[in-house]
């Protein structure tokens, strides 16, 4: 589960909005005869940049969150609604990209679930570093599987 603090959204969005209230404060106090050095309204231009200060981090913010939430959504989908089975490693094989210092792996998986016959499935997955080791090829591993999208699993590693 992805899980972030509320006190990250107002530490990274607060201060942004805040500079954002203080272009258009400076708007209202600005003279309307006030131009910038290539000769436009700096009023305009206080309230132009005041909102972008505000709009932009709050929708990157609601981005990220609503990001969020749908990776949460899907695993607890299926958590809750998913075939329990097992999966059977393959092959295994690191594909060079690093999120966080932890290496993204390709798996070839068979899986086998008590509804289906086995099939095999490819899997990418971010897998922390020290465990690499714990998971070699032939190792079988919980997995939950949609129930009407057999490519789309969960390791439950």
């Amino acid at each position: 589960m992805w899980k972030t603090s509320n006190k990250l959204w107002l530490i990274t969005t607060a201060p942004l909005v805040i500079v954002g209230l203080g272009f258009i404060i400076f708007g209202f106090m600005t003279t309307p005869e006030a131009l910038t050095d290539d000769g436009y309204s700096l009023k305009t231009f206080y309230y132009f940049m005041g909102g972008a200060f505000i709009v932009f981090p709050v929708l990157g913010a609601l981005g990220v969150y609503y990001y969020y939430k749908r990776i949460n959504d899907r695993e607890m989908f299926l958590i809750n609604e998913g075939i329990r089975g097992e999966a059977e490693i393959l092959s295994r094989e690191q594909t060079g990209t690093y999120i966080n210092e932890q290496p993204q792996v390709k798996f070839k998986l068979l899986i086998t679930t008590p509804d289906s016959a086995p099939y095999e499935v490819e899997h990418k997955e971010i897998v922390n570093l020290l465990d690499m080791g714990s998971i070699p090829e032939g190792k079988k591993v919980p997995v939950v599987v949609h129930p009407d999208n057999p490519e789309d699993i969960l390791l439950l590693m």
